[in-house]
C-alpha cells in the first residue's frame, strides 16, 4: 500500500495493513523512493487518480496501471457541487474541491511512450460514461470491476419500529442537515446515524440540537454497521453527488431498499424510490423525500420485494468471487500473470 500525501505526527504509522505493507512518504525521499522501488510493484491499482500518484508512477516507468474509477466527476457533476450550500451559509463547503483529474491524460501519453500499458475500469457500466469529461481518455476501451460486498448471512431481523438508516460522512458533500429535518417530519421512525463530521469552522456543517428519534453512532464498525443495516427498513441517502455508494451495495446486501436523490444506474428506481436531486442546500427536496419515505415504510409488502431483489442483484454482481474474476481478467490485459 503505498500512502500519497505525508501524514502529521501523533498519527501512527503502521508497518501494515490488513496483512498488507505499507510505503510511507517521510522526510527523506531519497529514502522514499528507495523503498517504493524495493517493493518490486508488478501492477499499480489506483484507487481513482491524484496528481501526486504521478510521483509513484514515475518511479516505475514500465510498471503496468489499472485505474480504478470509483466516483468520477464530469463536467454536469461540477457544475452541480459547485452550487452546494450549507444552509445560512454562503461560501463554497468543505471538502468539495475538485482535483484535475484529466492530468491522467499527460500520464497516459507518456506511459505510451514507455511502453507501460493502461488501463481503466469503473465499478458500474453506467460510470464510464464520464470518463471522457473526469479523465480526458476515451471510454471505448473501459472495462468494469465490481465492488467487494461481503453477503448478509440468513435473514435480516428487521425491527419492529421503522428505522431509516443513513450510512455516510457528516460533511456538506452528503447535506446531513437535510436527514435532521427529515427526522423532525417523521417522529414516529427511527433515524439511525453513522458516519461522523471530518471538518470544522468556516465552511464546515454544525448539527445543532438533534431530534429525539436520532442515534448518532459515529464511525461504526464493521459489526455494529451490518447489525444496524439488518435492522433499518430503509437507507437514506441525501448527497449531492455519488459514483456508486457502496453504502447503496451494503444495504441492499442487507435487504434495506434505497431513497436517494441520485439514482446512478437507476439502482434507487429500481430497488427503492429516487427523489430529484435539487441543486444547492436541498432543502426544495424535503416535500419529496419525506413522501418517499412515507411511501416505503407503510407498504411492507412492497418493502420486502424491494430488499430482497436487492439482495439478489448485489450477491450476483458485487461479490468477492465476481471482484476477483474481473480483477485478474484486467491485469492478464495488462501482462500480469496470477501467481
Amino acid at each position: 500500500m503505498l500512502m500519497g500525501q505525508r501524514v502529521k505526527k501523533p498519527f501512527v504509522q503502521p508497518e501494515r495493513v490488513h496483512g498488507c505493507e505499507v510505503v510511507w512518504i517521510g522526510d527523506s525521499l531519497i529514502d522514499w523512493a528507495r523503498a517504493v522501488r524495493a517493493a518490486r510493484i508488478d501492477m499499480f491499482l489506483s484507487i481513482d487518480f491524484r496528481p501526486n500518484y504521478r510521483a509513484f508512477f514515475a518511479l516505475c516507468p514500465r510498471t503496468p496501471i489499472l485505474v480504478w474509477v470509483r466516483d468520477p466527476w464530469d463536467n454536469r457533476d461540477r457544475e452541480i457541487i459547485a452550487r452546494l450550500r450549507v444552509p445560512g451559509h454562503h461560501g463554497l463547503p468543505q471538502g468539495v474541491a475538485s482535483h484535475p483529474t484529466r492530468s491522467l491524460a499527460h500520464m497516459a501519453a507518456i506511459s505510451k511512450v514507455f511502453g507501460r500499458r493502461l488501463h481503466l475500469v469503473v465499478t458500474t457500466p453506467a460510470l464510464a460514461a464520464k470518463v471522457p469529461d473526469s479523465y480526458g481518455l476515451s471510454a471505448e476501451s473501459v472495462g468494469v470491476m465490481p465492488n467487494i460486498v461481503e453477503p448478509c448471512i440468513g435473514a435480516p431481523a428487521k425491527a419492529e419500529r421503522p428505522v431509516i438508516a443513513f450510512l455516510a460522512r457528516l460533511d456538506p458533500y452528503k447535506r446531513p442537515w437535510l436527514l435532521i429535518e427529515l427526522a423532525r417530519r417523521i417522529p414516529e421512525a427511527e433515524f439511525v446515524v453513522m458516519g461522523k463530521r471530518h471538518f470544522s469552522g468556516s465552511g464546515a456543517w454544525e448539527p445543532g440540537e438533534l431530534p429525539p428519534n436520532m442515534r448518532m453512532l459515529g464511525h461504526a464498525g464493521e459489526p455494529e454497521k451490518r447489525a444496524e443495516l439488518a435492522r433499518a427498513w430503509l437507507l437514506l441517502n441525501t448527497s449531492i453527488h455519488e459514483g456508486l455508494a457502496v453504502s447503496y451495495l451494503e444495504a441492499l446486501a442487507h435487504e434495506a431498499p434505497l431513497v436517494s436523490c441520485v439514482d446512478t444506474e437507476g439502482l434507487a428506481t429500481r430497488f427503492g424510490r429516487a427523489v430529484a436531486r435539487h441543486p444547492g442546500d436541498g432543502l426544495d427536496a424535503l416535500p419529496s423525500f419525506e413522501i418517499a419515505l412515507r411511501e416505503m415504510i407503510a407498504d411492507h409488502e412492497e418493502r420486502v420485494r424491494l430488499g430482497r431483489a436487492g439482495r439478489l442483484w448485489v450477491e450476483a454482481t458485487h461479490s468477492r468471487e465476481a471482484f476477483l474474476r474481473a480483477f485478474f481478467a484486467h491485469a492478464g490485459q495488462l501482462g500480469v500473470r496470477r501467481g
